[in-house]
């Protein structure tokens, strides 16, 4: 069920049956203001201004939000929505309204044939591709740059590169393009003064190298005059060490302001570049030598494969200089008796009957 219109009395909003505020104050509820153009009681703001202010403050502002409240509304989620009704006081703009820019050659000529312009899509079909690529920019559709083969035609020179060429003409199209922009920015300042040329234009116009805008001042001058000068001196051969020195001048000005480095001789018989070059190697391998080799690990290796060596070959019943007799095998295991048989026993009970003999 709709809800009709708020209405709320003059007790609710604070006002008395004698105070009469809404006949003598004049609304604008289009942009939420409320006037009361009565004179001002100079006896009431003479004993206290700022309670005199506040009072009246608070009358006109009572009726304001009485008469929004009377507006016809609709609920929603945050209360009642209220349409505000048109303003009728017209407020001053800040800045004056900007001048239509005037046309440029191609919108009159556009004009002229009743050519209208259409919004074209951003994406055309790449006939390489077969695929949608953007029609301006990085990597778009049907680039004639990027083909790599181009087919000759008739009457182009033997010797031309089409490549080249199609650099020139980009360049030349751009070059035409930049023309005709200044050519209609001209015409624009020329018509509709310099409030119909785009912000940046005006911002960069107004610097001091194009000699509008702020002046420059004579020390400004004389300092870029000063740096000329001196780029001009150390711009030879000798960095104006033997070079004239001009009236007025300061020798000190040509002197580089960091240290020069200091080149090796080209022909050098005494070996200098060499042994700048050796103790350059060395510190470099002593710097990262432990990245290079690791002495210690590589010699923990070394004994570790020369114990598994050692291990096998005394398992399969090799002596101590690392000799295995013909009748030698693996190890039986535990005899009849329970003891453990020695590995290479026949080998050493044989000899010891030798001896024995």
């Amino acid at each position: 069920m709709a809800e009709g219109p708020v209405k709320v009395t003059p007790a609710e909003l604070g006002l008395g049956p004698s105070e009469e505020v809404d006949a003598r104050l004049e609304f604008d509820l289009g942009n939420l203001c409320a006037y009361d153009p009565s004179p001002v009681d100079a006896e009431a703001y003479a004993r206290d201004a700022s309670g005199a202010c506040a009072s009246t403050a608070s009358r006109i502002m009572q009726a304001l939000v009485g008469r929004l409240f009377a507006l016809p509304s609709e609920p929603a989620d945050v209360g009642r929505i209220a349409e505000l009704p048109a303003p009728t006081t017209a407020l001053p703009r800040e800045k004056p309204i900007p001048r239509p820019r005037p046309p440029t050659k191609w919108e009159l000529f556009a004009k002229k044939k009743g050519i209208t312009k259409h919004k074209r899509s951003k994406l055309v079909l790449d006939e390489t591709s077969d695929t949608f690529k953007r029609r301006h920019g990085y990597s778009k559709a049907n680039d004639p740059a990027a083909v790599p083969i181009i087919d000759a035609k008739d009457g182009e020179d033997v010797g031309d590169d089409p490549f080249s060429k199609q650099k020139r003409d980009k360049k030349a199209r751009v070059a035409k393009q930049e023309k005709a922009q200044l050519a209609n920015l001209k015409a624009a300042a020329k018509s509709g003064g310099k409030g119909a040329l785009p912000p940046t234009l005006r911002l960069a116009a107004a610097l001091p190298e194009h000699g509008r805008g702020r002046p420059v001042r004579h020390k400004d001058y004389k300092q870029e005059l000063k740096a000329a000068t001196r780029q001009a001196a150390i711009s030879t051969a000798s960095l104006g060490r033997h070079d004239r020195v001009v009236a007025g001048e300061n020798v000190a000005d040509r002197k580089l302001p960091g240290k020069r480095k200091k080149l090796p001789p080209v022909a050098n018989k005494d070996g200098g570049e060499r042994t700048s070059q050796s103790k350059l190697v060395d510190h470099i391998l002593r710097k990262n030598a432990d990245d290079i080799v690791d002495v210690g690990r590589a010699i923990g290796k070394f004994e570790s494969a020369a114990r598994e060596d050692r291990h096998r070959m005394k398992m399969k019943g090799a002596n101590k200089k690392g000799r295995i007799s013909k009748g030698a095998g693996a190890p039986t295991g535990k005899t009849k008796a329970g003891g453990v048989a020695k590995k290479g026993g026949r080998e050493g009970s044989a000899k010891g009957r030798g001896k024995k003999a």
